[in-house]
């Protein structure tokens, strides 16, 4: 990007990978110049995106799936939405005899869009463990020819299976805003050390070979001196652009960007929207085949075409569609297939819900 100025750091330290004796190390830079676009209060508009309802959850009380095949069914809004399990992903606590691989808890998925997904953990124990997780790439090809049972059951044994890879731990935050980027066919997510806000931010890049960070950009973003927060979640355009909401008050803000080989730069699009769709930001999605964003929310779903923030923006209420589900599952992220049908991990028992229509 022009005119950013970047120190570059030499790398530290190493992390080690799950059943290898080798060691990746991560380069970091530290980007000195202000990471976000100055704006107004006064060059925002608010759009009334009516059709979203709010969802109140409480995140004490979800459920847990009837059994290793679910059906996930919409039951208001203006777009309806069936999902059905596709992937039951493992549940065990000590993926291949290592009680540090907890995969009960699974946080966030990117789909490149061939047949490999990628799945964020953060395990729930936290001795020594605070902020820390791994990630496990599902080669969806092999698990497509197994039942379900044994997709679930796949590392309860020490010899793991060919099916799945799994990275050393490392460093990854709440863990719910892996995403990837098609144009550079890379894994990124945030290093969201803390839900409050903070002056500096970290994006990390994820190999998808190693499964762990090779490079991390640190960055501040601040408006006229107030700190802006980056995000918890993440999503790339087919163009490679990245995006972030957040809420602020009742209204959702929405953030677009670029990350370069050593910089970033965001900036927040024009349009605030009046409603947020529910108590947990859990994800963003885009879908390539209608070229659609997507913030979700536990058991809410609320999307509008990315190509209207462009610019001052020109969203209108008829762009948004809204459904609200009845599952009292926690939604931890939605990607696309190629075909537009809608992936959703959802947890509790940790899977992967495919929706029966493409949009």
């Amino acid at each position: 990007m022009k005119h950013l100025g970047i120190i570059t750091s030499a790398v530290v330290g190493a992390i080690a990978l799950l059943g290898a004796g080798t060691t990746a190390n991560a380069a970091s830079y530290t980007q000195r110049s202000n990471a976000i676009s100055q704006y107004s209060s006064g060059s925002l508009r608010t759009v009334n995106n009516k059709a979203t309802g709010f969802v109140k959850v409480s995140g004490k009380n979800y459920s847990f799936g009837s059994g290793l095949s679910n059906t996930i069914k919409g039951v208001s809004g203006n777009q309806k939405w069936t999902l059905k399990t596709k992937y039951a992903l493992p549940n065990t606590h000590n993926a291949k005899n290592s009680t540090k691989y907890d995969m009960t808890n699974p946080q966030s998925a990117a789909y490149d869009g061939g047949h490999y997904l990628y799945v964020a953990y953060q395990p729930h124990y936290t001795a020594g463990m605070k902020n820390k997780g791994f990630v496990a790439r599902f080669d969806l090809n092999k698990l497509g020819g197994m039942s379900l049972e044994k997709q679930q059951t796949l590392l309860d044994s020490k010899k793991g299976s060919s099916a799945v890879k799994i990275g050393g731990i490392f460093t990854t935050g709440h863990g719910q805003s892996l995403a990837y980027n098609k144009k550079s066919k890379s894994l990124y997510m945030w290093r969201d050390m803390t839900l409050g806000e903070t002056r500096n931010s970290t994006l990390q890049r994820i190999s998808t070979s190693s499964l762990t960070p090779n490079k991390a950009i640190t960055f501040h973003m601040s408006n006229h001196g107030a700190n802006v927060p980056g995000g918890h979640d993440l999503t790339f355009d087919h163009s490679g652009n990245a995006y972030y909401w957040t809420v602020s008050g009742s209204q959702v803000k929405v953030y677009k960007g670029k990350i370069g080989a050593k910089s970033v730069h965001f900036r927040l699009t024009n349009q605030l929207f009046a409603r947020r769709p529910g108590t947990h930001e859990q994800a963003m999605g885009y879908n390539g085949h209608n070229g659609r964003l997507y913030l979700v929310a536990d058991d809410s779903i609320t999307s509008f075409p990315a190509k209207k923030l462009n610019g001052h923006g020109s969203l209108k209420s008829s762009d948004f569609k809204y459904t609200k589900f009845n599952s009292h599952r926690e939604f931890e992220s939605l990607n696309f297939d190629n075909g537009g049908h809608g992936l959703l991990l959802s947890n509790r028992t940790p899977e992967i819900l495919r929706s029966t229509t493409a949009y």
